[in-house]
């Protein structure tokens, strides 16, 4: 299976190993409120262009997710050292707008 990973789904990207197969460091991307609607639209876009991207609770953050089902801290995400650079650029990324839809606003 070419596309598992340490999530076990398919549909988030291998993480990336160096030269010498061990896997690349992981950086922090952002830090946000722990909801479905800020931390996992943004780790599913990044793997719709093929970053992977894992969420972390700091502090006592894991402990809050479990008792009250999200975590006062936030959480953390975090790519891959050599796609830190593209995911941030991904983020900052406008919209673009469909020329159609232009024409009837």
């Amino acid at each position: 299976m070419d596309n598992w990973n340490f999530t076990g789904r398919p549909d988030i990207p291998a993480w990336p190993q160096d030269a010498q197969g061990q896997e690349e460091k992981a950086v922090l991307l952002m830090q946000t409120f722990d909801s479905p609607a800020d931390t996992d639209m943004v780790i599913s876009l990044l793997a719709a262009y093929g970053i992977p991207c894992f969420k972390y609770y700091d502090l006592d953050g894991g402990a809050g997710k479990v008792i009250n089902g999200f975590s006062g801290y936030g959480a953390s995400l975090y790519v891959p050292q050599s796609r830190l650079e593209e995911a941030q650029e991904l983020l900052q990324a406008q919209p673009v707008e469909d020329e159609e839809t232009e024409q009837h606003a």
